[in-house]
């Protein structure tokens, strides 16, 4: 069915309203860049498949290419990724085993569990935000690193209030037990896997404003070697506080420390904080797995700042409004060609803006400014050069790799490209991605 679903949205009528991403494992990935056959079997899994076929595997990743060239769509897992990097995988007898994600990608996810969110501003602790003076405050940051992690298990167990609750209404519902046997199972899975596996989803947004802000270019090796640092620090305080509140709340209900015995995230963390084996062999942790980078899309709306890991989209954009008949005293700065007038405007991003007003650019001028003032005002901002058009395609899904090794779940992003790119750069960017160790990528041509 693999090459039927990966046509569902060629159609445009079919299916609206949701993205749609394919599984991809390493032996497909192999053969489709060696040019060898590859075997689909169903079910995929079994050891004796019902049902099996050889098909070109370069013949499908064109198929893949083209239509994410064509229609953004689909996106890729790469799901030996994903499962080898799991650290709940580890305790997949216990009902952890990973089969897809939450609907932006962001968290894999076993049946029944649940997708809880939470971002840091990292913007927030850039002191002397665009001067030579600016700097990160690492100690404040870990600081709140550890209250978030404390915020998210209370919210597990607000969480499993509510479940307590819906399962008391639902017992107590008029209805037959056959009527009510199948949501109750539902919701005391769902209460089961919470308290077995106390899962978060901790992350970041404004990604692109802190470089920014710390006069970092984003996506030179200098701005990936410093998100990397932060997020290594992220990371290993989570960990640590997830040790520290299982010495105080007690440990996720199936942790084992053996069972984690080689997981890559784990020898990470371990390597990178030694002193936390010791701790987290005698107490546990109260997380089974707790990192993630969300859209963050509202949210970044709310603090006015880029979203997730991506850079800033434009530092500023032209926009039109309508002219009404009933408007007074406007003077039409567009006409289009069935002579309905319209005023444009300029938008620009906040942070655009705080850089101007920091280093002493008349701000109260944007809207009248001339396009000759403004692009020199670009030119010299910390954004020239690193919108999502302007950055290197390929870098950029290398700089996801390699924050992703201090993720544990995964990372929502949209690698962004001009509409003149070719299928092999999206080729590209897409084989980078599984080179990079990315667990999943999308891109979207303008």
């Amino acid at each position: 069915d693999a090459e039927h679903f990966i046509d569902a949205k060629v159609d445009t009528g079919k299916v609206t309203g949701a993205n749609v991403s394919i599984k991809i494992d390493d032996e497909f990935m192999r053969a489709a860049i060696a040019g060898e056959s590859y075997t689909q079997q169903f079910p995929v899994a079994a050891a004796e498949p019902t049902y099996e076929r050889q098909i070109d595997a370069k013949k499908l990743w064109d198929k893949i290419i083209h239509n994410a060239w064509k229609s953004a769509e689909p996106g890729v897992l790469f799901w030996d990724t994903i499962i080898r990097e799991s650290v709940p995988d580890c305790y997949a007898d216990e009902g952890f085993r990973t089969v897809s994600t939450n609907p932006c990608g962001e968290i894999p996810l076993c049946p029944y569990d649940s997708c809880r969110l939470l971002a840091l501003n990292l913007l927030s602790y850039v002191e002397n935000p665009f001067t030579p003076e600016a700097k990160f405050n690492f100690d404040l940051f870990k600081s709140h690193v550890a209250m978030a992690m404390h915020l998210m298990d209370d919210i597990i167990d607000l969480e499993l209030e509510k479940v307590e609750l819906i399962i008391s209404k639902i017992a107590s519902d008029p209805e037959d037990d056959d009527v009510r046997r199948v949501e109750l199972e539902l919701w005391r899975k769902i209460k089961n896997m919470a308290l077995k596996g106390r899962r978060t989803g901790l992350g970041i947004t404004a990604e692109g404003d802190m470089l920014a802000a710390l006069g970092l270019r984003y996506g030179s090796e200098e701005a990936i070697d410093f998100a990397v640092t932060v997020h290594k620090t992220l990371a290993v305080e989570a960990y640590r506080e997830s040790v520290n509140m299982a010495k105080e709340r007690g440990a996720f209900g199936v942790y084992n420390f053996e069972k984690e015995a080689g997981n890559p995230m784990i020898s990470r963390i371990l390597e990178a904080a030694p002193e936390l084996e010791a701790e987290m062999k005698k107490y546990g942790r109260r997380n089974i797995a707790m990192l993630t980078i969300a859209p963050t899309d509202t949210t970044s709306l709310i603090s006015q700042t880029t979203s997730g890991i991506e850079p800033v989209f434009r530092p500023v954009y032209k926009r039109r409004r309508k002219i009404n008949p009933s408007d007074k005293d406007q003077v039409a700065s567009f006409v289009d060609e069935t002579g309905e007038k319209f005023i444009e405007y300029y938008v620009y991003h906040h942070q655009f803006v705080k850089w101007a007003e920091i280093n002493g650019y008349d701000t109260s001028r944007l809207q009248t400014i001339t396009e000759q003032e403004l692009d020199e005002m670009l030119q010299a901002s910390p954004y020239h050069k690193a919108t999502a058009n302007d950055i290197d395609w390929v870098a950029k899904v290398k700089m996801q790799g390699a924050i992703q090794k201090w993720v544990d779940h995964s990372i929502s992003v949209t690698v962004n490209l001009p509409n003149e790119v070719s299928e092999e750069l999206v080729a590209d960017v897409y084989r980078t991605a599984w080179e990079s160790g990315c667990k999943g990528v999308t891109v979207y041509r303008d």
